[in-house]
């Protein structure tokens, strides 16, 4: 859990919150459009959305540590291609080469062993790993210091150099399942027979699990699919990844459109992950103790209102009570979403079916980042699409009221 806090920290913060960073100084260098830069981002959301499913049943099947110190590998390498851009098309290809890293190394990998660890206290868990994200945030001013001393190609030179030493290392640390070390989630211990002494347990990731409580739920990823909570789930992740995907790329851009310095848009970065961190141990605390599906309407609620403040924005301490609205909004959902997928699905095919379930975060973060740059370049405004954006995250509360209610496994 703490080798992945880390990750996060800093592989995390460079590639989700802090390149908004690059944004501008890239976009200015050659001339490009908002709508052009942005476009970027959606083909990341594609590359994601088509290697979530393959990933997920891989991490299943072989365990997740050398995928995700192959994602690490990948994500340096794009970090570097991209410092040597001459070209739109060579920018797109780099993120795309940046994209795969990060779909292999950071996010799923480190939830399904989390996951698998722990089951008592799983949203609690999930909730102080996310933390890692929210303190990435100081990755953004870091980045906004580094691109006015050394210019963008140099930050992202050094950005890829970090990824590697601090991605691979941590990486090694990593286990899928705690079965093969002679333990059972949570820290409680089984028979030494099962799984040996843990001699190459890694690569045993894949093997049969000890049957499950008869109270718990086991679908398969086709038998997930079969469901209405599934669908239900992926809408949800659908009205309310609109504007988080849209915010995380564009909100540099916006903020200095309106006048604000980038210096005070980049602590605007660290402002709105460190408040997340709010909603990442609060919800992760009390997910363990009340229905999930309340708790995200919560965070849908608080994501709304902080989109209207953020969609009016004129000057610096309007910053404040967006962030606090937003930032504890969106990240209620980090530690519940994977709690509650295990909920309602099981444990033995987490990885597989949450990469199935990635087709909600892909359509958003296709469409999303385009739309806003599209929107700026043809207003000269952000305002309309932030507003729109509200009123997606809104249609993702009464959603949640549709799914059926299910007890936890352990209720």
């Amino acid at each position: 859990m703490a080798a992945s806090f880390l990750m996060f920290l800093i592989c995390g913060g460079t590639v989700y919150y802090g390149f908004t960073a690059f944004f501008n100084p890239i976009a200015s260098e050659f001339g490009w459009s908002a709508a052009s830069v942005s476009l970027a981002f959606s083909l990341r959301s594609v590359e994601a959305g088509i290697m979530a499913p393959l990933l997920g049943y891989l991490m299943d099947k072989f365990g997740v540590r050398k995928i995700i110190i192959l994602g690490m590998i990948l994500l340096a390498l794009g970090f570097v291609l991209m410092s040597r851009t001459n070209s739109l098309f060579h920018f797109y290809a780099s993120f795309l080469l940046l994209s795969l890293g990060a779909s292999c190394g950071i996010g799923m990998g480190q939830y399904v062993a989390v996951a698998n660890w722990f089951e008592k206290k799983r949203s609690w868990a999930m909730g102080i790993t996310s933390a890692g994200y929210a303190f990435s945030g100081v990755v953004g001013p870091i980045l906004v210091w580094l691109i006015a001393q050394s210019g963008w190609r140099t930050a992202l030179v050094v950005a890829g150099v970090a990824v590697l030493a601090v991605g691979i290392p941590l990486g090694l640390v990593i286990r899928h399942r705690p079965q093969p070390y002679g333990y059972l989630p949570d820290g409680e211990t089984q028979d030494a027979s099962f799984g040996g002494d843990g001699t190459n347990a890694d690569s045993a990731a894949g093997a049969e699990l000890p049957p499950p409580l008869p109270q718990q739920l086991e679908l398969t990823a086709r038998q997930a699919l079969m469901t209405a909570t599934f669908w239900l789930l992926i809408l949800y992740s659908i009205f309310t990844g609109f504007a988080q995907s849209a915010i995380n790329v564009h909100v540099m851009p916006y903020l200095t459109s309106v006048g604000i310095s980038r210096d005070i848009s980049g602590w605007a970065i660290f402002g709105m992950t460190s408040l997340s961190l709010v909603g990442r141990l609060s919800f992760g605390w009390i997910g363990d103790r009340y229905d999930k599906r309340y708790l995200l309407a919560v965070g849908a609620v608080l994501q709304f209102f902080g989109i209207l403040v953020f969609a009016w924005v004129t000057s610096p301490w309007m910053i404040l009570p967006f962030l606090l609205l937003y930032g504890p909004g969106y990240a209620a959902q980090i530690p519940i979403w994977p709690a509650i997928r295990v909920d309602y699905f099981g444990l033995k095919h987490f990885a597989a079916i949450g990469g199935l379930q990635s087709l909600g975060w892909t359509i958003s973060g296709i469409l999303a980042p385009l739309l806003a740059g599209w929107v700026f370049d043809s207003w000269g405004t952000y305002r309309p699409i932030w507003l729109a954006y509200a009123g997606a995250t809104a249609l993702a509360i009464p959603v949640l009221l549709l799914i059926k209610t299910r007890k936890s496994r352990r209720s």
